[in-house]
């Protein structure tokens, strides 16, 4: 008696999708009805896919109706456990990349700033204060500095 794409799949331990994808790949010949119903043999299913491992106290029902044990529950703390570990991860590298972004735009708006360099070059020197009234000689200019403010004069 063939298989439904559904029971093929329970039967291989597969998803529907992937018998399905068989199917039309030519992997697997099966036939479509009227109402457009796959159908497989067994013997042309485990061909390609092998039987799926039964135990004896194996059903075709749901998990979802089988009663919790406790090591289910323990299962299922210790998974919550590692999901909260793995938000509270994500959550830091949230921050920590929102740091670095703000890092990264604040370096940005200081090189986009306009230049504006002291004006120090081109004050005159000053002299130092008088001692005793006697006036102090200024000190000479150096030849960078009147190198430097003859480029500046001819730009």
């Amino acid at each position: 008696m063939p298989y439904t794409l559904a029971e093929a799949a329970v039967a291989c331990g597969l998803d529907k999708s992937t018998v399905r994808r068989a199917v039309r790949a030519g992997r697997i010949s099966g036939t479509k009805n009227d109402l457009g119903v796959w159908s497989v043999e067994p013997a042309e299913l485990h061909r390609v896919f092998p039987p799926a491992p039964r135990t004896e106290d194996d059903t075709t029902a749901g998990t979802r109706d089988a009663p919790a044990d406790a090591a289910t529950d323990i299962l299922i703390a210790e998974l919550r456990a590692i999901i909260r570990t793995g938000e509270r991860r994500e959550e830091d590298l949230r921050q920590e990349r929102d740091r670095w972004r703000e890092a990264f735009e604040r370096q940005q708006r200081l090189l986009s700033a306009p230049e504006q360099r002291p004006s120090t070059a081109l004050a005159p020197i000053a002299a130092p204060p008088a001692h005793q009234g006697a006036p102090v000689p200024a000190e000479p200019v150096s030849r960078l500095r009147r190198d430097w403010r003859w480029m500046q004069a001819t730009e």
